[in-house]
């Protein structure tokens, strides 16, 4: 009865971009827009655009895991804060009061908040002029809005600053979009790439949803020791997902010019 719902949900979801699609396509918006789109000039900037973005999500991806590598490197409690300290608490510059106890963890929060601003900045750019360039757009919408979803999570948890913090307040509310919603974006662009010759990334697209949601919801219904390490995992998919996805849209401005 799910798998039916959720079938019938997503044709739905077609549909409706299908008919959002042929409307600027080929209805009055698109025959006034398409000889314009169709210059040489304009053709040559999309190609160029499209190879920018490829790179920028790629190094997206990287400044991610390096930076926050560096960053728990640089705090009190070194590489052990892998295994005993969330993500979050990374933000927290040192005197931050959270929930009435004195942040001592980090010493470089700043970098934290410039890679998630990177994010939320480079990420809708990234999938209107990247992903949906390379999908089969039958579930453009749905993936679009979740795109600028997760660029506002990732807004929501750069803007940590020194003062007072509450468990469960904008920032937490923050990371849960950013950590959900990015592995969504990965399941349904999976799902929505060509098999022919994307078929690697279509693969890889799903399996790190897949690993991140599962990683995510383990984390909510079992707390354990080990949650700081599967709420990582749960982001590190989206940022393993971003690298290929530069390398992915690369082969397809290869493909497009052999």
């Amino acid at each position: 009865m799910k798998v039916k719902f959720l079938e019938n949900l997503l044709n739905q979801v077609a549909s409706v971009s299908h008919k959002v699609r042929d409307y600027f396509n080929n209805g009055s918006f698109g025959i006034a827009i398409y000889p314009y789109l169709m210059h040489p000039c304009v053709r040559k900037s999309l190609t160029g655009l499209m190879l920018l973005v490829a790179v920028l999500s790629a190094f997206g991806g990287v400044f991610y895991l390096f930076g926050e590598h560096v960053a728990i490197l640089f705090s009190e409690r070194s590489i052990t804060a892998y295994v005993h300290h969330s993500t979050l608490e990374l933000f927290f510059p040192i005197g931050t009061m959270v929930d009435g106890k004195e942040s001592v963890l980090s010493t470089m929060p700043q970098v934290m908040r410039a890679i998630f601003e990177y994010q939320a900045y480079m990420f809708v750019p990234f999938y209107f002029l990247g992903i949906y360039r390379m999908s089969n757009k039958h579930y453009w919408i749905l993936s679009g809005l979740l795109a600028i979803c997760f660029a506002i999570g990732c807004l929501l948890v750069s803007g940590i600053t020194t003062g007072h913090y509450t468990e469960g307040g904008l920032h937490n509310l923050g990371l849960g979009i950013t950590i959900i919603i990015g592995n969504l974006v990965l399941l349904i662009s999976g799902l929505d790439m060509p098999r022919s010759y994307l078929a690697k990334f279509k693969y890889y697209s799903l399996l790190l949803g897949f690993i991140g949601l599962g990683c995510l919801i383990f984390t909510m219904i079992v707390p354990s020791v080990f949650s700081p390490i599967l709420e990582r995992i749960s982001i590190y998919t989206i940022m393993i997902w971003e690298i290929l996805a530069g390398f992915a849209l690369l082969k397809c401005q290869s493909l497009k010019h052999a």
